[in-house]
């Protein structure tokens, strides 16, 4: 009993602490105060001895201590915590005004952060928001989801610098939107090396031969990749072409937003991929309404227009590919909405090879005649694209079978098609040219369309109306 009366006498209970082995006494009535682990071990020990011995315990005893000693661990930890999140959140304050990072509002479920930095974790009200990416000087957007809560918000955000920032703000804090109308914000994604920038929501249109995200009037389409280039820069500073790194960005960002899958589940069922099974045969105009995402298209949840081009007949229903899947609109993880991202028209993307280099470039497939391949495993076109070391493939070995689209490495541009690959000799002019990328597919790719879909088959004076761009726009 040594012990006992030595966690009386230091922790003071109002009441006895005792043990008493082969009895129905337990526990009594203590304080919830602080309990170190050392009692907690010496309990467990002397309790341990107790069970041992060879006067028999009753089975209420036996309970009655296996309860008490996890109540003594959970004490335990408690405490221990408390002493250490007391200790971080105060380090956290006094870095706070460290660096040139900053928290500048969070508005929306948004929150607006300025600084060069590599954002390791954000936190609201001590929960994880799961944001993470790269920051620059200018004025970052990071999507918080359904992280912040109305009034006051607690955020903890934590750099590669170990720079914290923790400070109160009140969610309907208004900050101007950083992207020009018509964009939307996408997220920055550190591995493809991308900060947060805008993109247009819809395929550029043609407004008084200006390049313009809106939903009214079809995609401007014949038009060459040179010429959507220099539409596009010629908004002003900070707008291109989009990139292929800023491509891909947007594309590795809706493949884990649960709304974009049919299913709603992310990995189960496909990923809507658009206007693609060539009914109507043409490119469409958007809808001003998001909700309405099959606009155009014959198609729905509820019901299908019967047809399946460079499908099999049965993804023409309301749970296959050419029917449910074709849904226009993909939603970002901030809440934002694309339009025509996937299927409708291409969009030429600010990226090419030379068609000599892909001779010996990892762009190439380099086994029998090129054309389209699987993302991963083989899902029809008999080439695997995963053998391409270069290409940003779908995550989880998604192919297009969950609707993410196929790749054509482009041999239409070198003129002389396989047997250039075969026999370099063969290969005249055509050599000289480039083969840009072009995303998503058109109307008629069918379940070769997807935000994955890219294609090098055509030269940037290729012309089309199956060709489109999106601008994108970065401070």
């Amino acid at each position: 009993m040594t012990l006992l009366n030595e966690v009386n006498n230091v922790y003071k209970f109002k009441k006895p602490l005792f043990l008493l082995c082969g009895s129905e006494t337990g526990f009594r009535k203590m304080n919830r105060t602080k309990l170190s682990p050392k009692l907690v071990s010496s309990t467990f020990r002397m309790s341990s001895s107790c069970l041992s011995s060879k006067k028999a315990i009753s089975p209420v005893v036996a309970s009655v201590l296996l309860i008490v000693l996890a109540i003594l661990a959970a004490l335990g930890f408690q405490t221990w915590y408390q002493s250490f999140s007391s200790s971080t959140l105060s380090h956290v304050d006094t870095q706070s005004s460290s660096g040139s990072f900053s928290v500048e509002g969070l508005s929306g479920g948004t929150l607006f952060v300025k600084g060069n930095a590599k954002i390791q974790s954000v936190s609201i009200n001590g929960n994880d928001c799961f944001v993470s990416g790269l920051t620059n000087n200018s004025l970052n957007v990071l999507p918080m989801s359904d992280c912040a809560n109305e009034g006051k918000n607690e955020i903890v955000v934590v750099t590669d610098g170990r720079i914290y920032s923790k400070t109160e703000y009140v969610n309907s804090y208004v900050y101007e939107n950083p992207c020009p109308d018509g964009y939307v914000v996408v997220p920055g994604n550190a591995e493809l090396g991308t900060h947060n920038f805008c993109v247009m929501k819809y395929e550029a249109k043609n407004v008084g031969g200006v390049a313009t995200s809106q939903a009214a009037s079809l995609p401007w389409a014949s038009i060459t990749w040179n010429a959507a280039k220099v539409e596009c820069e010629s908004l002003g500073s900070g707008f291109h072409l989009m990139t292929e790194e800023e491509r891909l960005t947007i594309a590795h960002n809706v493949e884990f937003v649960a709304s974009n899958w049919n299913s709603s589940v992310v990995g189960t069922g496909f990923l809507y991929s658009g206007h693609n099974d060539n009914s109507p045969s043409s490119r469409l105009a958007a809808d001003t309404d998001d909700g309405n995402g099959y606009s155009g298209t014959g198609d729905s949840l509820s019901s299908c227009d019967g047809s399946y081009n460079n499908f099999v007949a049965g993804d023409d229903t309301t749970s296959g590919r050419a029917c449910a899947g074709q849904r226009r609109t993909l939603n970002l993880s901030n809440g934002e909405v694309l339009w025509d991202f996937a299927g409708n028209v291409w969009e030429w993307v600010d990226a090419w090879v030379y068609a000599n280099e892909s001779l010996g470039s990892p762009y190439r497939y380099h086994g029998g005649d090129q054309q389209w391949m699987s993302y991963h495993s083989n899902d029809g076109t008999g080439k695997v694209a995963s053998l391409v070391p270069t290409l940003k493939l779908p995550s989880n070995g998604w192919n297009a079978n969950q609707g993410m689209g196929r790749y054509y490495d482009g041999y239409d541009i070198l003129g002389a098609y396989n047997n250039v690959n075969e026999y370099p000799d063969f290969c005249t002019g055509y050599c000289a040219s480039k083969g840009v990328f072009r995303s998503g597919g058109r109307w008629s790719t069918g379940a070769y369309a997807g935000a994955f879909a890219l294609s090098l088959d055509d030269g940037p004076s290729a012309s089309g109306t199956n060709n489109g761009f999106r601008c994108s726009f970065a401070r």
